[in-house]
């Protein structure tokens, strides 16, 4: 009987877990969207920001990716690398 209720309870938490684990992932489905979007206009219009800008938003966006897990932390990056290209806009 106290086997069935261990393997009952581990079963619940595996099952908990990849629910927990793969609702993260869609949550920052949309952040990474967003950062390949604008991975894509650095590459589009790379005569509108300095060099040392594109570098600095391109270091952002790597760590964005992989912030897979951490979508407050991807944000983040995502926000700084806006910024970055804000700032070295010509």
């Amino acid at each position: 009987m106290k086997k069935i209720t261990v393997l009952s309870l581990l079963a619940i938490f595996v099952f908990c877990f990849a629910q927990v684990a793969s609702a993260k992932v869609g949550v920052t489905d949309k952040c990474q969207e967003e950062v390949e979007q604008l991975a894509d206009k650095i590459r589009d219009n790379k005569d509108d920001y300095t060099a040392e800008a594109r570098r600095k938003a391109q270091a952002q966006l790597a760590s964005a990716r992989t912030n897979r897990a951490n979508p407050a932390r991807c944000r983040e990056n995502l926000r700084d690398a806006r910024q970055e290209l804000r700032d070295g806009k010509k």
